[in-house]
């Protein structure tokens, strides 16, 4: 069977866990801040000088490279509290306030202030900068706001960590990197993504039909859920059927074997990765408030180690338009959500999950374990 469930499943997050303050809060500290985040990627920040910045729930980040060592720490100067950079990327020649030009050290220390006579006495010590906890997982960059964070491979699970580091490797180049916020709760994206249901409705023009429960496979652990089918992902859509074929022929073109197969995995509580022969998708989705939310979105081109300069134009060109669909695809579901939130804001029904919703299930199991342990429901071993 496909599927791993035989029947309907219960809907455990009430309707005000996706609008509720202190559902958000309890959320937060229970099941995203030891979390690690995706941030970026090595590719943005090669450079000495090259800086991201994002906010992770309340805490502004700066991530940064300082003479090769990427590091992350925080964006609000000690001296008169500013956000040090208010741009989301760019490069400098030092961590560098914007307000009055404190400049800051990798370990997150004072360097240069000016004027410092204006400080007599000051102790440096007090005004060291929180630093956080960052990892790397082939290109991918995280980041922790816990103190003392699971190790990111045991958070990954060494199967997961492993496809990463191949999928996201050196023999990938990113084509797409995108910021795009969302008027809903987290969840709401999170769970969009682990369904095939909507897609009759949501994606009529571009794949008509879902791959249905005979193509379709589930696999349901403990902390990581994934499913697999056969491309193209709709049979019923000629269009997607010749790109499928295309990408088939590309892909051997460069020199790789196909397999046809796309998979989507999502590791709880907030990271999706999505694959197919020619390209990697990570979105992780970071809650900027209760019924608000930010995704990072990186999509990369396969371009093999060795590849041949027309090979290599040719795979950033592919990677472009599948980058562009990647962009028409997320934002036909984006267009969606604010119409579940406010749907969720007045919703007298506790909700119900079909048999094809079981992703779902299980991540709403591993919330309420994490937020209400000894709710019923919350067992994640069944």
């Amino acid at each position: 069977m496909p599927f791993q469930s035989e029947t309907r499943l219960p809907h455990l997050l009430a309707p005000i866990c996706y609008h509720g303050e202190a559902e958000y809060q309890q959320e937060w500290q229970s099941a995203l801040r030891e979390s690690w985040h995706i941030v970026g990627t090595t590719a943005e920040l090669s450079r000495d000088g090259d800086f991201l910045t994002c906010t992770l729930a309340d805490t502004p980040v700066q991530i940064r490279n300082f003479g090769g060592q990427i590091r992350a720490i925080s964006n609000v100067c000690a001296h008169r509290h500013a956000l040090i950079c208010s741009s989301p990327c760019g490069n400098s020649p030092s961590m560098k306030c914007q307000y009055h030009g404190w400049e800051y050290r990798a370990d997150g220390s004072t360097g240069k202030i000016p004027q410092p006579k204006n400080f007599v006495p000051i102790d440096r010590d007090q005004l060291q900068l929180p630093t956080f906890q960052l990892s790397t997982v082939g290109q991918l960059v995280f980041v922790n706001l816990a103190p003392n964070p699971i190790p990111i491979r045991q958070f990954l699970g060494e199967s997961v960590t492993q496809l990463l580091e191949s999928r996201f490797g050196n023999d990938w180049c990113l084509s797409l990197r995108w910021q795009p916020e969302y008027p809903a709760n987290w969840k709401i994206p999170i769970e969009n993504s682990l369904e095939s249901y909507h897609v009759p409705a949501v994606h009529a023009d571009t794949f008509r039909e879902d791959p249905g429960a005979a193509r379709t496979e589930h696999f349901l652990e403990t902390s990581h859920t994934w499913m697999a089918t056969q491309l193209p992902f709709s049979p019923h859509s000629r269009l997607d059927a010749v790109f499928q074929r295309a990408e088939s022929r590309f892909v051997r073109w460069l020199g790789v074997e196909p397999t046809g197969s796309y998979q989507q995995h999502h590791v709880f509580p907030n990271l999706l990765f999505s694959f197919t022969d020619a390209i990697s998708l990570v979105n992780c989705v970071v809650p900027t408030g209760p019924q608000k939310c930010v995704a990072t979105v990186r999509q990369f081109a396969r371009v093999p180690k060795g590849t041949g300069s027309i090979k290599k134009w040719s795979a950033r060109i592919w990677g472009r338009l599948t980058a562009a669909i990647t962009k028409k695809i997320l934002l036909e579901d984006r267009s969606i959500f604010e119409a579940i939130q406010c749907g969720l804001r007045h919703s007298p029904h506790p909700g119900v999950l079909g048999i094809c919703e079981e992703r779902i299930h299980r991540f709403q199991q591993h919330l309420t374990q994490k937020t209400h342990p000894s709710q019923p429901g919350a067992d994640t071993d069944d």
